[in-house]
C-alpha cells in the first residue's frame, strides 16, 4: 500500500482514539499523539534502505519481510514511544499504544495486497496475500482529505470521525466481499478440470472495486489462462499461452540471483525463453499481475553458452512494478475481454551492465 494512505491510516488511528476516549485533539500532547500514530503506520516501509543501500534484488528479499514481523511490531512501537516521549513527557504508554495501532493498519493493508506480508514471522514463513486491495487506493485518502476539511470548519469532531472510520470499514468489507464472490466462481470454474492436474489460481484486485477490476489467472501444469470480470461477475478468458521449461530457464531459477528472487517472491511464475542470435535470452514475470496485454513486474537475464554446453550470464536485470492508471482504466473500461497476446517488458537499462 502507497505510504499516502498509511499516514491517513495513521491520522485515522489518533482521530478515532480521541473521539472515544475525550482526550483533547488539539495542544503539543494532540501533536505528539498524532506522530506516534502516523510514524508508527509509516515504519514498516523503511525497508527501502535494503533498495537504496542492497538494489532491487536485495530490497525484494526484504520487502515486507522482518519490518513486518511481529517481533518489531513491538520493539518499533516501543522506540517511537520513547522518541516521541522524549518531546512531550509523561505519556509514553500512550504513545506506544497509538504507534503499535498504526502498525497494526500498516500491516493489515499490506496483508490485503496481492503481495502480502509475511507479518507472523517468527512463527510461520507463510507469506499472507489477502488479494482485496489494490496497492493504491484513493478512496482512503479521499475520506481522509473529506474529514480533515469538515472538522478544520466546524463540523462535528466524533461524529465526522466515527462516520469516516464506518465508510472506510464498509469499502475493505465490500473489497473482501467481491474478492471472496469472484474467488468461489473462478473455484468453480477451475472443477471442470478435475482429472489431477496440479491446478492453481488467483484472483487479484486493481484500482477500480467493482467486478470487472478484478482479474484472475489459473495455472495448470505449464498452462496458464488469464482473463477478466464481466460487471455480474461472469468470466471472461483474454489470454491461454505455456510457460517456458528446459535447461536455461532452470539455470536461471538456481543460479542467477534475478531468477532465485523472482521464484522466491511471485507467486506464479511465468517465463519465456527467446534466442536473439547472439544470447539465449530468459524473461520471467509473475502472472499474477497484468495490464491488459503486458506483466509488468518481470525479470530478464542474457544467458551465452559455454565451452561444454553449460551457460554464463551476461546480463540480467529486473523491473519493478509500476501503477499505470491510463493503463488499468483502459483495461477495465475500454478493452474488456477482448483477446490478447502477452508480453513480457525488459527492465530499463538491463543491458547497460555486462557482466561478460
Amino acid at each position: 500500500m502507497d505510504n499516502v494512505t498509511h499516514a491517513a491510516f495513521g491520522v485515522g488511528v489518533f482521530a478515532t482514539y480521541t473521539a472515544a476516549t475525550g482526550s483533547p485533539h488539539e495542544g503539543s500532547l494532540a501533536v505528539a499523539a498524532c506522530v506516534a500514530a502516523v510514524a508508527g503506520a509509516e515504519w514498516p516501509d523503511l525497508d527501502i534502505l535494503a533498495r537504496i543501500f542492497g538494489g532491487p534484488v536485495k530490497y525484494l528479499y526484504q520487502h515486507r519481510q522482518i519490518s513486518h514481523s511481529i517481533p518489531l511490531w513491538f520493539a518499533a512501537s516501543l522506540l517511537i514511544a520513547v522518541i516521541t516521549d522524549a518531546f512531550v513527557p509523561g505519556h509514553f504508554w500512550r504513545y506506544a499504544a497509538l504507534a503499535f495501532a498504526g502498525t497494526l493498519t500498516h500491516i493489515l493493508l499490506d496483508g490485503f495486497t496481492t503481495y502480502g506480508t509475511r507479518a507472523l514471522w517468527p512463527f510461520t514463513n507463510r507469506r499472507y496475500r489477502g488479494d482485496a486491495l489494490f496497492v493504491i487506493e484513493p478512496l482512503y485518502v479521499i475520506l481522509f482529505i473529506v474529514g480533515f476539511a469538515v472538522i478544520q470548519t466546524g463540523g462535528p469532531y466524533r461524529a465526522t470521525v466515527y462516520w469516516l472510520d464506518a465508510l472506510a470499514i464498509a469499502f475493505t468489507l465490500w473489497r473482501i466481499l467481491l474478492r471472496l464472490i469472484l474467488g468461489r466462481r473462478v473455484r468453480q470454474w477451475s472443477a471442470q478440470f478435475g482429472d489431477g492436474r496440479e491446478m492453481k489460481w488467483r484472483v487479484v484486485p486493481t484500482l477500480f472495486p467493482i467486478p470487472h477490476g478484478y482479474k484472475y489467472v489459473l495455472q495448470e501444469g505449464v498452462r496458464f489462462r488469464f482473463g477478466s470480470f464481466t460487471w455480474n461477475g461472469r468470466m471472461v478468458e483474454e489470454a491461454t499461452v505455456e510457460t517456458a521449461t528446459g535447461p536455461a530457464v532452470d539455470y536461471v531459477l538456481s543460479e542467477t540471483s534475478v531468477g532465485r528472487a523472482m521464484a522466491w517472491f511471485a507467486p506464479m511464475l511465468f517465463t519465456k525463453v527467446d534466442d536473439d542470435g547472439r544470447w539465449t535470452v530468459v524473461r520471467l514475470a509473475d502472472a499474477s499481475v497484468r495490464y491488459f496485454n503486458f506483466l509488468p513486474f518481470s525479470a530478464t537475464v542474457d544467458l551465452t553458452i559455454i565451452a561444454g554446453g553449460g551457460y554464463t550470464v551476461v546480463n540480467e536485470g529486473l523491473r519493478a512494478q509500476p501503477v499505470h492508471i491510463q493503463k488499468l482504466w483502459h483495461d477495465s473500461f475500454c478493452a474488456l475481454g477482448d483477446r490478447v497476446r502477452l508480453y513480457i517488458p525488459s527492465p530499463r537499462g538491463y543491458r547497460s551492465k555486462s557482466r561478460a
